[in-house]
């Protein structure tokens, strides 16, 4: 049997890049190559983490939407890199993130409780 793009691959965890890049913000300011380095060293994802131009594509959003901001960062040894830190705004969003994740993971256990009640 093929599932193809079926969520219950584990394929939408992909989804959980956003609050995981925002968890790294949140110890400080970093540059997207270091922030792609990070989430390969994760190991969270079902078919990889999202490549380099995904990184940026959602940190240009997550600026847009106030969460993260992006200064420049002069580099003696090369080019300036473009780096980010999370915003009062996205700390707050962070902390609303971890309230969704932890009452999710509460519903998420109850639902494989009651599967292995029925022997599934």
């Amino acid at each position: 049997m093929d599932f193809g793009d079926c969520p219950c691959t584990g394929k939408t965890l992909t989804k959980l890049v956003k609050p995981l890049v925002m968890t790294f913000l949140a110890k400080g300011r970093l540059h997207g190559y270091a922030i792609q380095r990070l989430l390969e060293s994760q190991g969270r994802f079902i078919q990889g983490p999202p490549d380099l131009s995904g990184v940026y594509r959602s940190l240009k959003e997550m600026e847009s939407q106030g969460y993260v901001e992006s200064s420049w960062l002069a580099n003696e040894t090369g080019p300036p890199k473009k780096c980010f830190n999370l915003t009062e705004s996205g700390r707050a969003c962070l902390a609303m993130w971890k309230k969704t994740l932890t009452d999710y993971r509460a519903q998420i256990d109850e639902l494989i409780e009651f599967m292995e009640e029925l022997a599934i």
